[in-house]
């Protein structure tokens, strides 16, 4: 389950859009959207019906990544 200040790495398959590369922190959600802010500041939103699930995946970072 997602939570408010959980982070998110990476990519995020794409949920955040083609230029979101960098990790992102959980500043708040609804049933079906997600918004985050990365390490410059910058917004970014997810919306779907499976966000909450598809995202949970990018909880942990990926294996080689500090």
């Amino acid at each position: 389950m997602l939570y408010v200040g959980q982070m998110l790495y990476g990519y995020c398959g794409g949920y955040f859009g083609r230029d979101s590369y960098g990790d992102k922190r959980i500043e708040g959600f609804g049933i079906d959207w997600i918004v985050c802010r990365d390490s410059q500041g910058g917004i970014h939103f997810a919306e779907g019906n499976d966000v909450h699930t598809a995202l949970e995946r990018y909880t942990q970072p990926e294996e080689g990544e500090p």
